[in-house]
């Protein structure tokens, strides 16, 4: 479904309206989930700025934290294409951290933004695993938009927050709604 801008959101990007949800969340008790950094070693610094640096190491995924009391893992990506999503969007590294978190006991899953539209999906793991694994056997390279209206749920602005993702998460561990 559309996202509807509000004057808050108007210019943020896909993160930080991801971040602000994930405050409000906290908030009211639902759910602590925290956008992870990539490691960074600072070559040269003034006061507490990094002025240069270089990546440590690669970075696992997006966000993590617990809902219900199961660990959640999922990555944010974000793409001013119209007609499809380019699976090129997904690196290895973190296809494999997010399938051993899934094998470990944790829902994960891909959080995708359409943003000359405004809308977003939720992207179970084993959906995109699909994708990739046919992209790999030389298959499409893309997901077509129309087929995240099939195998994607949108999510939805709610009440409690203006991308309600964790709606969606109840339906994949079999909940009603929170």
């Amino acid at each position: 479904m559309r996202i509807m801008s509000s004057q808050a959101n108007r210019g943020k990007g896909f993160e930080s309206i991801l971040n602000d949800v994930n405050e409000q969340y906290e908030k009211a008790g639902i759910a602590l989930i925290h956008k992870r950094h990539t490691p960074i070693k600072a070559t040269k610094t003034k006061g507490s700025r990094v002025l240069a640096g270089y990546f440590e190491e690669k970075s696992t995924v997006d966000y993590d934290g617990v809902y219900r009391g199961r660990a959640i893992y999922f990555e944010a990506k974000s793409t001013r294409e119209r007609t499809r999503f380019d699976l090129a969007n997904i690196s290895n590294h973190q296809i494999e951290h997010l399938e051993k978190a899934e094998r470990n006991g944790a829902v994960c899953f891909f959080l995708i933004e359409f943003a000359a539209t405004h809308e977003v999906y939720l992207v179970p793991l084993a959906t995109m695993r699909h994708y990739l694994l046919h992209a790999a056997n030389g298959g499409r390279k893309s997901i077509p938009k129309d087929e995240f209206d099939v195998y994607a749920f949108a999510v939805e602005r709610t009440k409690r927050a203006a991308l309600d993702y964790l709606l969606l998460v109840d339906k994949l561990l079999g909940h009603g709604a929170a």
